[in-house]
């Protein structure tokens, strides 16, 4: 994580490293570099998401499970106005929110994979007055078809996911005692994909994931979801 966090660091510094950043047609565009006719453009920072997660899963009862993701870098290439390939790296966080059962970390499966399951699996009856939330942190390269036509935009999608370590924190009654927990480090899948879609007008949009099971964002023996999240995102 340690790492991450150090990249993410020197990414933002890099554009102060760049005395002659134009804006092109556009001055709130903080633009590395590009063509001079503006049909190829490598952005820095260029717009932030929230997203609510519809989970599918015979496992456990989410509740509240979320998304957050903020643009890193981000390259377009439009050979007309109308259409273009955008081609991003952005840093995501996905949330698994329960409040009736905690997510068991069991160790890793001989691929050094996290095992996670829920606790009343392993141990039904002992626990009450759960609350647990499992996060990954993500480094996602989303590669998106967009049209657009004055201020709107519509585009679609895949995107793929390198997943860092996550963490698991649980808070639940058990033996008449509150415990808290918090497992760090957790290496999940290390990678994983999902499809991606919206509408924006003017900055401003909704958008659309869906993460398959095939997706592998949880290991094999593990929590068996898939997901789909709809949220809001802003251009900066």
């Amino acid at each position: 994580m340690k790492k991450a966090l150090i990249l993410i660091c020197a990414l933002i510094a890099m554009p102060m490293f760049y005395a002659n950043v134009s804006a092109q047609d556009d001055e709130d565009r903080l633009i590395i570099a590009g063509s001079s006719d503006g049909k190829v453009a490598l952005e820095f920072g260029t717009h932030m998401g929230w997203g609510y997660n519809i989970v599918k899963t015979n496992d456990f009862k989410p509740s509240g499970s979320g998304e957050f993701f903020i643009n890193i870098l981000k390259l377009n290439i439009y050979p007309v106005d109308f259409f273009g390939i955008e081609l991003g790296i952005d840093y995501k966080t996905i949330d698994f929110v329960s409040k009736e059962d905690a997510f068991y970390y069991d160790g890793y499966d001989s691929n050094k994979i996290a095992k996670v399951m829920p606790y009343s699996q392993k141990h039904p009856g002992e626990l009450t007055k759960n609350f647990s939330r499992l996060r990954t942190n993500t480094f996602s390269a989303p590669l998106m078809v967009k049209f657009s036509a004055d201020k709107f935009k519509v585009g679609a999608g895949v995107e793929g996911n390198l997943n860092l370590t996550g963490r698991i924190k649980d808070k639940y009654f058990q033996d008449g005692k509150k415990v808290k927990n918090i497992d760090k480090g957790i290496q999940f899948n290390r990678y994983s994909y999902n499809f991606v879609g919206g509408i924006a007008y003017d900055g401003t949009g909704l958008y659309v994931k869906y993460y398959p099971k095939s997706s592998k964002l949880m290991p094999e023996g593990g929590l068996d979801v898939n997901f789909t999240t709809i949220g809001v995102i802003f251009d900066f």
